[in-house]
């Protein structure tokens, strides 16, 4: 077994959201992205480059949650969300609404971000990961 191909972080892992308050499904289904995938790292890498570019600025709480809610929003790589809306309406995938999705429903950042930091999401050899549409 070739080890370096084990675990593929361009993968995608489908997502389907269960309710905040039960196990039962709510019928939306995310498409997520590694923690690890080239895409969620630029994010991170763009909080540390400012952060280290400006060292008169100090680190607070609300730009460390500010890193955990983006990279949560760059970890949703597509979205279904059959017959739900939020706030009215289907929203399309851009960064800024999977970042306002992530920020207003704690619950669904929970389920994104352990989606993607979960690492065997993205192992092949146990047959969790789809691959990149």
């Amino acid at each position: 077994m070739d080890i370096s191909k084990l675990v593929n972080s361009e993968d995608l892992f489908t997502l389907k959201l269960t309710g905040p308050d039960t196990d039962e499904l709510v019928g939306i289904t995310f498409m997520i992205r590694s923690n690890e995938s080239d895409a969620v790292k630029k994010v991170v890498r763009q909080h540390s480059d400012k952060f280290l570019a400006s060292r008169k600025k100090k680190l607070t709480t609300a730009k460390v949650e500010d890193e955990y809610l983006d990279k949560a929003a760059a970890s949703i790589a597509s979205w279904d969300w059959g017959d739900h809306d939020w706030k009215g309406a289907k929203p399309e995938l851009t960064f800024e609404m999977a970042r306002e999705v992530v920020e207003e429903a704690g619950w669904i950042y929970d389920q994104v971000a352990a989606a993607s930091e979960d690492r065997a999401n993205f192992t092949k050899s146990l047959g969790k990961g789809s691959v990149k549409p």
